[in-house]
This record gives structure tokens, C-alpha cells and sequence, in this order.
């Protein structure tokens, strides 16, 4: 799967336990299809790491 997400860019996340989230993209795995970032929640910072298909552009 071809990515377009380099880090710095700015992701939403539209489904599960963050969902309405936006994030910043840190590093990309492209081999593995999945994103490392840094997301706010409630306050505080998360690193997250997620699957290209389960964000969406912000």
C-alpha cells in the first residue's frame, strides 16, 4: 500500500477508543502500513501507533 503521510502532517482519527482525535504524524512505517503519532488526549500527549486505514486526512 502507497502513502502520501510524511511525518508532520496532521491526521484524524474517526473510529475507535480515539475517536474525533487529530494527530501529528511522526514517523511512517510504509513497509507495515502503519503510523507513529503524537495525539492530545484529555490533557494529556499519546504516542500512538495505528494503521493507515484507520485515520483519515484532518
Amino acid at each position: 500500500m502507497a502513502t502520501d503521510y510524511v511525518p508532520g502532517d496532521v491526521v484524524h482519527i474517526p473510529e475507535g477508543p480515539f475517536q474525533g482525535v487529530c494527530a501529528v504524524v511522526r514517523e511512517v512505517d510504509s513497509v507495515a502500513s502503519r503510523l507513529q503519532v503524537d495525539a492530545l488526549v484529555k490533557g494529556g500527549p499519546y504516542e500512538l501507533n495505528i494503521g493507515f486505514d484507520e485515520v483519515e486526512w484532518a
